[in-house]
């Protein structure tokens, strides 16, 4: 049902519903668009995000395609570590390490996201930026067709737009109000995570991945931020959370006592602060993410890989695609799902491949673990390190 509210509210031809990477990607890309946008987030940045903190993937070279001072700036921040490879330990065999072939770093999120929206002010001023405000109300006026309210109903404060961007993260508002998608465990994890300090081992240009059968499906992570202070956490496909009574939590130090390798290295280490936990809305199915008049961008478009967790990197193309499909609409003036689907295939070309194969990975692994023993011996190839480094 819609409504019309008469009073006059602020407009903005595009309005873009969290300011996280994906919000802020999109912002950046369109900061030469002579578009007037609005950029709104519920949080006041810097804001911590319950993340695993890796920026990996594509991430850096997307930013810079969009904005190369703002990547040039970050390249500078002290306060992130360049990533360079993944070990993989996977049960009890030999290591494997993977070498990265993108520009990939690990940094606090708190960090990253306030640099990016920085940027965003610095670089784009054709973009208002919202802290601190929720929305919780997204409305059709009859007045306009395809023209949305948004805005929060108990401060009764509106802005108005012709095009929006859902950008909101795994519980995305854009998404309840104007799709028909709803969480499944099958394609959803949960994850936590805590910062350890006192971590022996730790290499400040390598990431780790621990798995372990009893902990299927799921896998355990080291993500360095300094010389002994790391990014710790475990996540787990939701499903088997619910079917095996899994309390993450109590998981973290479970896998740490079940591996003799992290018993040592964590042995005299402090957790800095509580386990936090959070979900991931993973890209091994395909939901809607464009309509009349808006688009899903990020986590809010289930775009995190199936078998990795990571989501940044899909987040960040998927605004920069986004920015360029709002940009061909209102030169079009063709705001309709049936052109903006155009979005999605372009959005697919680019990030759909890496999305089936970690898909048939997971569930590869999911329904028969003792696959995990074979990839570790194929890992250990060369022509199967050539394979695993394109991907990353």
């Amino acid at each position: 049902m819609t409504k019309s509210y008469q009073s006059p509210h602020p407009h903005f031809d595009v309005i873009i519903i969290g300011a996280g990477p994906a919000g802020a990607t999109c912002a950046l890309q369109l900061r030469h668009s002579n578009l007037n946008v609005l950029l709104i987030d519920k949080a006041s940045f810097p804001r911590s995000k319950t993340c695993g903190d890796a920026i990996t993937g594509r991430s850096i070279k997307t930013l810079y395609r969009c904005c190369p001072e703002l990547v040039e700036q970050f390249r500078a921040f002290p306060q992130k570590t360049e990533i360079k490879q993944t070990r993989l330990h996977i049960n009890s065999h030999k290591p494997v390490d993977i070498h990265w072939v993108n520009e990939a770093y690990c940094c606090r999120r708190t960090d990253f996201d306030y640099a990016l929206l920085q940027g965003v002010r610095q670089y784009a001023p054709n973009v208002q930026v919202l802290e601190g405000f929720q929305v919780d109300d997204i409305v059709q006026d009859d007045a306009v067709p395809g023209r949305f309210l948004v805005g929060n109903s108990s401060q009764q404060r509106y802005f108005s737009t012709q095009f929006l961007v859902g950008s909101d993260g795994t519980q995305s508002i854009v998404s309840k109000k104007l799709t028909s998608t709803r969480l499944d465990q099958n394609h959803h994890a949960g994850a936590v995570r805590a910062y350890f300090s006192g971590v022996k081992g730790l290499h400040l240009n390598r990431t780790e991945v621990f798995v372990l059968p009893e902990f299927m499906p799921g896998y355990f992570w080291v993500f360095p931020l300094s010389e002994d202070t790391a990014n710790v956490g475990f996540g787990m496909l939701t499903r088997s959370i619910a079917r095996q009574k899994v309390n993450l939590k109590d998981a973290v130090s479970a896998f740490i006592q079940a591996s003799p390798e992290l018993r040592g290295r964590f042995a005299g280490s402090t957790q800095l602060g509580k386990l936090e936990g959070f979900g991931l809305a993973l890209g091994s199915r395909r939901v809607p993410m464009s309509g009349d008049h808006f688009l899903l961008i990020g986590d809010a478009a289930s775009l995190i890989d199936p078998a990795s967790g990571e989501g940044i990197s899909n987040a960040i193309v998927s605004g920069k695609v986004a920015a360029e499909t709002i940009v061909v609409a209102f030169k079009k003036q063709d705001f309709s799902a049936d052109f903006l689907k155009s979005y999605e295939k372009k959005l697919f070309k680019i990030i759909g491949k890496e999305l089936k194969t970690s898909t048939i990975l997971l569930r590869s692994f999911y329904f028969a673990p003792i696959l995990l023993d074979f990839a570790a011996y194929l890992m250990a190839s060369p022509f199967f390190k050539r394979l695993a480094k394109k991907l990353m």
